[in-house]
């Protein structure tokens, strides 16, 4: 591992000597900005703990508001499913957990053990190539790499590659990872697409000329430019399967970007079958899209679009509320204009 660590640092260092600020918003450059001394191998074992997780890791909540979640986690996916799923391992040494039965049972993980729950029958049992764009520190990639047979891609910035390469290399110390520095002549070849495993990529990195069974995007759209979100669905658009899958979580909108993102203007083409469309698990500001891919346009996703709409006045209007009460008057006012502007 102590070798495999180094590698993760020279990646990190040569991903960021090819960085292409075009790919981060003003939310990552922010937040990567303040932790970028900590991007050193020794870091690694606690990134869970040492600030190097933080904006992408929902462990910051009280006990209380955990195992509220736990229970219904249980309630709704059953204890059996919820159990093969939990981790047995602290990787990163979380401190905000606590243990049930034996496993590691923290806020973050309740939520993608419910992700998985919801997708488990759409993804094909073996021999699945799944894409995951914003993949975090690689959590939900690492429920579905245990449970089904499939190369798995991840494409994030590599703020994030830094802790996921660790992550799942600790899960699966034998799955064989292909990062970025491993590419050759700028291009993966086939053989490097059979021999390996996993794959851990930047957005300017080239995919394998293969097409993807299933994509996935929670809750990190929402943090990207517009232009990079285009960017992402052209990616999604060109190399889907006919009758693949992409899940998309995310809000109905956020703002950290410099200016509004919001669900219902993601630049999806006509050729999409609603398979499931709801609010979040345990999460009414954020909207849980799962669409399958058809050769026929369809108005469907238009339709369902409006809706979504709808969905975010809704939500805007109960953190108007939440905010009027919390913000002194003169600055409530202040926002309200703002906020008028954009909708």
């Amino acid at each position: 591992m102590k070798k495999f660590k180094e590698k993760i640092e020279k990646n990190y260092d040569l991903s960021i000597s090819k960085y292409k600020n075009k790919f981060s918003s003003k939310h990552w450059s922010y937040n990567n900005q303040k932790k970028i001394k900590l991007f050193k191998s020794k870091n690694l074992e606690n990134f869970r703990n040492n600030d190097l997780s933080k904006g992408l890791d929902d462990q910051y909540h009280t006990q209380k508001q955990m195992k509220d979640n736990f229970k219904k986690l249980i309630k709704d996916c059953g204890e059996k499913f919820v159990l093969k799923n939990l981790s047995g391992k602290n990787i990163g040494n979380v401190k905000n957990y606590y243990k049930h039965k034996g496993k590691i049972v923290d806020k973050h993980e309740i939520f993608f053990i419910k992700f998985l729950k919801d997708i488990s029958k759409y993804i094909k049992k073996r021999n699945s190539i799944i894409c995951e764009i914003g993949a975090g520190y690689g959590v939900l990639a690492s429920k579905i790499i245990k449970n089904y047979k499939c190369k798995y891609i991840i494409i994030d910035l590599p703020e994030s590659n830094f802790m996921s390469a660790f992550y799942l290399k600790k899960i699966f110390p034998k799955k064989k990872i292909f990062l970025s520095m491993d590419i050759k002549k700028k291009k993966i070849t086939n053989t490097d697409f059979k021999k390996n495993d996993i794959f851990i990529l930047t957005p300017w990195d080239k995919l394998p000329k293969t097409k993807v069974d299933f994509f996935i995007n929670t809750r990190s759209m929402m943090e990207m430019d517009y232009k990079v979100i285009k960017k992402y669905f052209d990616l999604i658009h060109y190399q889907i399967l006919q009758g693949g899958y992409f899940l998309n979580i995310n809000r109905y909108y956020k703002d950290t970007t410099g200016f509004p993102i919001e669900f219902h203007k993601y630049p999806y083409d006509k050729k999409w079958k609603i398979i499931e469309s709801k609010k979040s698990w345990q999460q009414d500001h954020i909207h849980f899209l799962l669409t399958k891919r058809i050769n026929k346009e369809s108005k469907d996703l238009q339709i369902e679009m409006s809706n979504i709409y709808k969905s975010m006045k809704i939500a805007i209007k109960k953190d108007e509320r939440m905010i009027r009460r919390i913000l002194p008057n003169i600055i409530y006012k202040t926002y309200k204009m703002i906020k008028n502007i954009y909708f």
